[in-house]
């Protein structure tokens, strides 16, 4: 093909601005969609597709797509969500093996206990944890590892968004809590065939986002997260920092995140990597080989004249041995959720137009309108329902 062609697997949230940016940079946006994975799920992603060149729906049938899909002779295979990886490695795998990610480490980067585990072989700290789908076992592991009264997160494996994750403070009513999430079909539409137990981290959360090339990791931002815990929702957001690249300051974070993303097998493209600063040092929450979410990199362009999607073109047009380590933060910004603290139908949602007056006021993400039904939060997803405002000054 005269244009090269570049696959976006799933390209939702986030991964929706390579459409129109590969085609401003002069390649071909080819969309992989797989209705098939959304059919039991509550939640349904924003379709952008008119931004890509072609879509080739997945059915279920992996040879039938990837004969499709290499018709297009792509340059490169991205996957745009967690839900996409096995998909995304197999058309990268045939189609485009030179921009892969290490395929023997691909249950590492989808399944959050081999995720940690290959982590902790790395010679990296974790946190404590256990993945089973009989309750015996976390029971002997609580005794085990001296988790008696401690208290404990329960989430599934393949967990996003926050979804399912359950805070049960000193260990008590585990086993109850356990029962009831095994089996269970989430709002995503995933069955929680096994769960994980942990135990909670405390300190400063952060994110370290980045692009990658042949193994050679660019950090394209850094993120402070606060979240707050409100009824059985114990990671709800309630604002997102834009922090500057400080090595002398963050350098241990920065560090043991790269470090994470060599671990997993992480060698090519974006990944949004979830970090407690606790105080033992950095632990890992999870590594997401995505764009960070909530259209972020949107906001990280204005703080940095730069952002993961920037990059990866960069990687695209041959520049990827010359990424920067890092970025400099030029404005800071701050996104800012609109909490819902009950469930219940909005009234007066015009109020929130005096946000618009406030000297940091730089966009809205969304705003909530009269008679919409909002849920008291519990997940990513149900946290920015009444809306998100960026902020800077």
């Amino acid at each position: 093909m005269s244009t090269p062609a570049v696959v976006v697997v799933e390209p939702y949230s986030s991964s929706a601005l390579l459409g129109p940016a590969l085609r401003d940079a002069g390649f071909s946006p080819v969309a992989v969609t797989n209705p098939e994975a959304y059919r039991h799920s509550r939640v349904r992603p924003h379709q952008r597709l008119s931004d890509f060149d072609a879509v080739v729906n997945h059915l279920g049938d992996l040879d039938a797509t990837t004969r499709r899909v290499g018709l297009f002779e792509p340059a490169a295979v991205i996957a745009g969500q967690e839900r996409s990886l096995d998909l995304a490695q197999h058309l990268a795998d045939t189609l485009a093996p030179a921009t892969a990610n290490v395929p023997h480490l691909l249950e590492a980067r989808r399944h959050k206990f081999a995720m940690h585990a290959a982590v902790a072989a790395a010679g990296l700290p974790v946190v404590r944890q256990v993945c089973t789908s009989d309750p015996a076992e976390v029971a002997a592991w609580i005794q085990r590892d001296g988790m008696a009264g401690e208290d404990l997160v329960i989430k599934s494996p393949s967990s996003a968004g926050t979804v399912g994750v359950t805070l049960c403070p000193q260990g008590l009513g585990w086993p109850e809590r356990f029962r009831s999430l095994l089996g269970a079909r989430d709002k995503r539409g995933v069955v929680n065939e096994e769960l994980l137990v942990q135990e909670l981290m405390t300190g400063t959360e952060y994110v370290v986002d980045t692009v990658s090339s042949n193994g050679r990791h660019s950090v394209t931002d850094l993120m402070k997260y606060r979240k707050v815990r409100i009824g059985q929702g114990m990671a709800v957001y309630d604002s997102i920092e834009w922090m500057p690249y400080d090595t002398a300051t963050y350098g241990d974070l920065i560090d043991y995140g790269l470090a994470c993303l060599d671990a997993v097998g992480l060698r090519h493209w974006g990944a949004h990597t979830e970090i407690m600063m606790t105080a033992g040092g950095p632990r890992l929450v999870e590594i997401n080989p995505r764009l960070s979410g909530l259209g972020s990199p949107e906001v990280t362009r204005a703080a940095t004249g730069e952002s993961q999607v920037t990059r990866i073109l960069d990687v695209l047009a041959g520049r990827g041995d010359r990424l920067p380590a890092g970025f400099r933060l030029r404005q800071p910004f701050m996104m800012v959720f609109l909490i819902a603290h009950s469930s219940g139908v909005v009234r007066n949602a015009e109020i929130l137009q005096r946000i618009t007056t406030l000297p940091s006021y730089h966009s809205p993400f969304r705003w909530v309108r009269n008679g919409e039904h909002v849920e008291s939060p519990s997940d990513v997803w149900t946290s920015y329902q009444m809306g998100y405002v960026v902020l800077t000054h």
